[in-house]
């Protein structure tokens, strides 16, 4: 019993101290924003265009937000850094609602989202809240899975 309530405390500081960082990041007016259109950063085009919008302080990453407009909705991918390690993803799928049987573009319903706070990148541990489900979209939350996404936003400041 004692272990399980040193891990279980444990993880409720590790999060109280993800969820303040994220704050301070969200509330730091000093960080440069810089916004790159897919197309002219990979030479690759979607259907319903595709952003990447990178958060610094000098040359360290803070924050990363990541677009993706598709021909059912959104999705969207917000990566907060601490020194050059993820430690909170936030994932969401938004798909157009229906009008008459077909998709109304004017209407976007958020059908999942998924909360990742990272307590160890390197070994793919954190905790994950899940809500709703994948309608179109991929991918298992692993932090695996968000790696080309640094990689795409680490070159925009070299």
């Amino acid at each position: 019993m004692t272990l399980i309530g040193f891990v279980t405390f444990g993880q409720e500081n590790k999060l109280d101290g993800i969820k303040s960082e994220v704050n301070s990041i969200d509330s730091d007016s000093t960080l440069t924003k810089s916004e790159f259109d897919w197309k002219k950063l990979t030479g690759i085009t979607t259907d319903g265009g595709r952003i990447l919008k990178v958060w610094r302080n000098e040359n360290q990453i803070c924050k990363i937000v990541e677009e993706i407009g598709l021909s059912y909705g959104r999705v969207k991918t917000t990566i907060y850094l601490q020194n050059g390690l993820p430690i909170k993803i936030i994932e969401t799928e938004e798909n157009f609602g229906h009008k008459n049987g077909e998709l109304n573009y004017n209407e976007l319903n958020e059908v999942f989202r998924a909360y990742i706070y990272v307590f160890n990148w390197e070994n793919d541990e954190g905790k994950i809240e899940r809500i709703g489900k994948k309608v179109f979209s991929e991918g298992s939350c692993s932090t695996f899975d968000y790696e080309p996404i640094l990689e795409r936003a680490k070159k925009t400041i070299e």
